[in-house]
């Protein structure tokens, strides 16, 4: 399972990241480049502030959480809760190459966590620890820039 702890597999995904330039449209979704990777600025900041409600639930977090992490691909389509829904009420995008270097920066400080880590929850999966975060980043930036074409 790629993971952002995995030196080549967080490059690789650092490289795409890179690639983005703001012009691409999306295969999916309403999300503008843009207002994608501030979506991905956002998202990085979970595992360290608990901003957005653990609306998580024993079927979410014993099931659907490990079907998530380790066997089946992001779904495409799902709707993210409003706090993280940067057409309603999720941040605001700044410019696109500060917030792929936010985004970076989230990787990396997400990559190094040490296991032991005290993670902050994720609203529907509930509790995470570092190597989850690690897990659930990639596959959450990848979905995306393949949203992309990335």
């Amino acid at each position: 399972m790629p993971t952002i702890r995995d030196k080549p597999a967080k490059a690789h995904l650092i490289e795409r990241l890179n690639k983005l330039t703001g012009n691409e449209k999306p295969l999916w979704g309403k999300m503008t480049v843009n207002q994608m990777v501030s979506h991905l600025v956002q998202a990085g900041d979970m595992p360290f502030s608990a901003t957005i409600a653990d609306r998580s639930s024993f079927f979410s977090r014993s099931f659907i959480k490990p079907l998530i992490l380790y066997v089946l691909p992001m779904p495409k389509e799902v709707r993210t809760s409003p706090e993280m829904n940067q057409q309603e009420n999720g941040r605001r995008p700044l410019d696109l190459d500060v917030d792929k270097g936010l985004v970076i920066d989230s990787v990396n400080r997400i990559s190094d966590l040490p296991v032991d880590h005290d993670c902050k929850y994720h609203p529907f999966f509930g509790k995470l620890n570092a190597k989850e975060w690690a897990v659930l980043a990639y596959k959450h930036i990848d979905h995306h820039l393949r949203q992309f074409g990335i």
